[in-house]
């Protein structure tokens, strides 16, 4: 039988999510439902509030999640009720040739992997209900494929674990895993919100030389020289006067330069910041029809590269032990990262207060709405 449950469902674009009971179905065979405990709010989630991005409505957004496993599917394995898990965005087959390469954020199966024969979520009056990446964790309860959680820690307390799913899965898998950052290189990270600072902890804990965070709000960049930036700069307007100025810092630019704002000109000034051979990685999703504009000597001439690396090139299923084993020996600060936990009645309060000049992650706790 269906579980009713309260979500927050985005019905209109531009408008607050409303706080709805609604139905979820039994776990299928390979299916897990999850109890929510914890959700980070991510900018990913912004973009399809604010109609950057599309999805159909109305639909529960959120992605970001840790919980325990409350029911399992006749056919799962892996976990049983009473699990302490975090989900991914980015299940994988295992078998097409992507996974096969180790690339299984790009499964050419995904779509069959996140089928089923009927809605996850419905509303009273029976209508289906989406669910943004086949989660949907705005919700007290998810229903996800087995293939979509991995097992986290007891050391790991919900309020951090759940930014495994998202911001530190793209941020350190965009180091480990898409730019393959080592001890001989410099870094460039372009803005420093949860995803960026990430990316700065990945470099660190990879050894890279020297890590320069940018961004045009000086107070994240505070956040980003505690946690592993050996230099700062401040963003300029005029992208010629910030590439002078990391010139100062690193002559001729540096190695590898990693974007994680989500804009055509962040994504341009990473290329612009590259010294000859260096590769840029852009990590942030932009607008649908986005083009970037390069210039094509410093491309041909220059050797340099220029790559997306969605969710951070992350194998989320490996990458929870790594980044536990790197938390555990305090080399990975995760709870410096979060910047404020709020009520799940409070979660458009925590999606306002995303643009606050010192937040790195909100986090909700979902079981404010249990209380």
């Amino acid at each position: 039988m269906p579980t009713t449950i309260t979500a927050a469902v985005l019905r209109e674009v531009g408008a607050p999510l409303s706080l709805e009971s609604v139905l979820i179905d039994d776990p299928l065979d390979n299916e897990v439902l999850v109890r929510v405990e914890r959700v980070g709010l991510c900018h990913s989630d912004l973009h399809y509030v604010h109609g950057s991005l599309s999805i159909d409505l109305p639909t529960v957004l959120g992605h970001e999640v840790a919980g325990v496993v409350d029911r399992v599917g006749a056919a799962v394995t892996r976990f049983a009720p009473g699990d302490r898990v975090v989900a991914t965005v980015t299940p994988a087959c295992g078998m097409c040739d992507q996974c096969l390469r180790g690339r299984p954020t790009q499964c050419q199966r995904v779509d069959i992997v996140r089928a089923r024969p009927r809605p996850k979520h419905w509303l009273p009056n029976s209508d289906a209900l989406g669910a943004l990446g086949g989660v949907g964790a705005f919700a007290e309860a998810i229903l996800v494929g087995e293939g979509s959680l991995a097992t986290v820690d007891d050391a790991l307390p919900f309020e951090v674990a759940c930014l495994l799913g998202c911001c530190i899965t793209t941020g350190v898998g965009a180091v480990v895993h898409g730019a393959g950052i080592g001890p001989n290189d410099t870094v460039a990270v372009i803005g420093c919100g949860g995803v960026g600072v990430s990316a700065i902890q990945g470099a660190r804990i990879a050894g890279a030389r020297r890590v320069v965070a940018i961004d045009a709000v000086p107070a994240k960049l505070e956040a980003a020289k505690r946690l592993g930036a050996t230099d700062v700069l401040v963003a300029s307007a005029d992208a010629d006067e910030t590439v002078a100025a990391l010139h100062a810092l690193v002559p001729g630019g540096v190695d590898h330069a990693i974007e994680a704002v989500g804009r055509t000109a962040t994504a341009e000034l990473a290329f612009a910041c590259l010294a000859p051979t260096g590769a840029a990685t852009i990590l942030g999703l932009m607008p649908e029809g986005s083009r970037l504009s390069l210039p094509a000597d410093a491309l041909v001439y220059g050797d340099r590269t220029v790559r997306g690396a969605y969710m951070g090139a992350n194998r989320f299923l490996s990458d929870v032990a790594m980044f536990t084993d790197h938390y555990r020996a305090g080399r990975l600060d995760l709870d410096a990262m979060v910047t404020r936990v709020v009520d799940f009645g409070d979660i458009n309060d925590g999606l306002a207060a995303m643009s606050d000049p010192d937040t790195v992650r909100i986090v909700v706790d979902m079981t404010s709405a249990r209380a």
